[in-house]
């Protein structure tokens, strides 16, 4: 049997002769031979993974079903790329100059910009404006219809709304309402997950997500697509974080880390699949409901993912978690199936314990570890969307192509978090990716300055997409071990509040080129380098010692890749 010396004498103990739980806490290790000390409940034993080892065969099947929830959401995030295109655009031709080239209408009626035409005589004709002999007038009127370049993207909403001219804002605005949705939802989702559980919030944000993706396909008017995609942000976000706050907590020792770098594996397979699936549906709506019927697939999950037994534990449902761990043990081949019931009676729930509450973030030592973090996710959120995002302002030919390749970058940087998490731990890996990503971007504004070659730029975006990738990946597994079980997912999805103030920004960053044309990547270095400052004030979470339960916050301590949890 897979246990503990101490544990295997105190399990052949009879029932009533156990030992008081409360005096008695034993501290999992990964494959250290060292023993540790009897200690008092400052700290307390991972009982999870003693029944269920820290990774076997159902926590594979499970973290696998959890990370395909990633698709839904990064499909919403991402569509904008496509959908909310900014494409040439002209005063729209009048039915008998239809067949006049583009470039000539445009040269004759809008000398200023698409946003006003010139006035056209009576009886003016193809051949007269292509012979020069049409006559100029010199009065110009607001220009009301469009026609776009519809080459590259398509039908967008940009072109279905007419979001130009006057109305350009309204693009931008649009996306705003969603990223305040996501900033929002981090917040909400994560309390509700936190006091009702983890499966719960999952699958009913699915139903919700689902049900507002059909929706906004039906849409008669921009007001109401707005409205759609601010509830969509809300739900999309709680469903990301929901599931991958359950993904760690099903998974011990170094496993934690690795279950929560591979629940981010779906990001670039979904930017992939967003770009090629927009070469073959160049209109917006035929490309969301491609995107949404996926996502209805997942409510089949209701009937195979469990909840969290941690959580299940820290709320004193020992008996519902007794059950999930019992189907898990065995499906793992573990032989502690008899020794269940002994061993979670090791584990009283204080009945003082302080209810789920964002105060909590702001009491004692998570004080510190909330304001970093705040600090460090609104530089890493600019850096990330602000690369992924803007990847059609760079002008950098083919953006379907351009996109791809960015994408593909991600797929190396995380898998080689992994091991950089294992062995270098936290703090050191963040700092150095996000302060990497900050040279990338200024080293592109250098070179374009220099060099007219778009490939220079491009592999300079890369490398930068390729640092800030990996930070992306680590830093939702450093803020999920900063924060005790209680509060975990109310600790991440506070930090989308942040995140979700720099998601705002976002769409109005290239706003800065009518400041300077290179302010826009300047910015992003500048964050990226606070962003790795501040991480360096935060304690590392490898073999941490800082992991005592304060006397005025009722949690357990610090999530550590050693595990030491509670639960």
């Amino acid at each position: 049997m897979d246990l503990k010396p101490e544990l295997q004498e105190l399990l052949a103990k009879p029932s009533g002769q156990l030992t008081d739980p409360r005096k008695i806490t034993f501290i999992p290790s990964q494959g250290s031979k060292e023993k540790h000390p009897e200690v008092t409940n400052e700290d307390d034993s991972d009982v999870v993974s003693t029944i269920i080892g820290d990774y076997g065969r159902w926590q594979l099947l499970m973290t696998f079903l959890l990370s395909l929830f990633s698709f839904p959401c990064t499909f919403h995030i991402y569509l904008p790329t496509f959908t909310a295109k900014a494409t040439k655009f002209w005063c729209q031709r009048p039915e008998n100059l239809s067949s006049l080239p583009v470039d000539d209408w445009i040269n004759y009626s809008q000398p200023v910009d698409a946003c006003s035409i010139r006035i056209l005589p009576a009886g003016i004709t193809v051949e007269s404006i292509l012979n020069n002999t049409a006559p100029l007038l010199d009065s110009f009127q607001k220009c009301t219809q469009w026609e776009y370049d519809k080459s590259e993207v398509g039908e967008t909403i940009i072109s279905e709304w007419n979001l130009v001219c006057d109305n350009a804002n309204l693009t931008s605005l649009g996306e705003v309402v969603f990223l305040v949705g996501v900033g929002v939802g981090g917040v909400v989702g994560g309390w509700i997950s936190d006091k009702f559980g983890r499966k719960k919030i999952l699958m009913g944000m699915v139903v919700a997500q689902s049900a507002l993706a059909i929706i906004s396909l039906l849409v008669k008017s921009y007001l109401q697509y707005m409205m759609v995609k601010l509830v969509m942000g809300l739900v999309s976000v709680s469903v990301v974080y929901a599931a991958f706050v359950l993904s760690v907590e099903l998974v011990g020792g170094k496993w934690v880390t690795i279950a929560g770098v591979c629940n981010f594996f779906p990001l670039p397979l979904a930017y992939i699949i967003v770009s090629l699936l927009s070469l073959a549906m160049p209109n917006w709506r035929q490309l969301q409901l491609a995107l949404s019927v996926p996502g209805c697939f997942l409510l089949l999950m209701w009937f195979v993912l469990p909840e969290s037994p941690r959580w299940l534990l820290n709320m004193g449902r020992t008996e519902e978690a007794r059950e999930i761990l019992e189907r898990a043990a065995k499906f793992n081949k573990r032989n502690t199936v008899a020794d269940i019931d002994k061993l979670l009676l090791l584990h009283k729930v204080e009945e003082d314990r302080e209810e789920p509450s964002v105060l909590m973030l702001f009491k004692g030592y998570l004080l510190k570890r909330t304001f970093c973090l705040f600090i460090a996710w609104f530089s890493m959120t600019i850096a990330y969307y602000g690369l992924l995002l803007n990847i059609g302002k760079f002008n950098l030919g083919n953006l379907h192509l351009t996109s791809i390749i960015l994408a593909v970058v991600e797929v190396p940087a995380i898998a080689l978090s992994i091991p950089i998490l294992l062995k270098a731990g936290r703090r050191i890996p963040i700092c150095i990716t996000m302060f990497v990503c900050g040279v990338a971007c200024v080293t592109s504004e250098l070179l374009s300055i220099l060099y007219d070659d778009v490939w220079i730029i491009i592999f300079c975006l890369m490398v930068g997409k390729f640092a800030i990738g990996a930070t992306n990946m680590m830093l939702p597994i450093y803020t999920a071990e900063l924060y005790p079980t209680v509060i975990r997912n109310l600790g991440v999805g506070a930090s989308q509040i942040s995140s979700g103030l720099a998601l705002i920004c976002i769409p109005y960053l290239w706003e800065l080129t009518k400041l300077n044309e290179h302010l826009p990547l300047v910015t992003i270095a500048a964050l990226g380098a606070a962003g790795g400052a501040v991480v360096l004030l935060l304690p590392d979470t490898v073999n941490s010692k800082d992991n005592k339960k304060p006397k005025n916050v009722s949690c357990n301590g610090t999530f550590t890749i050693s595990d030491d949890r509670r639960y």
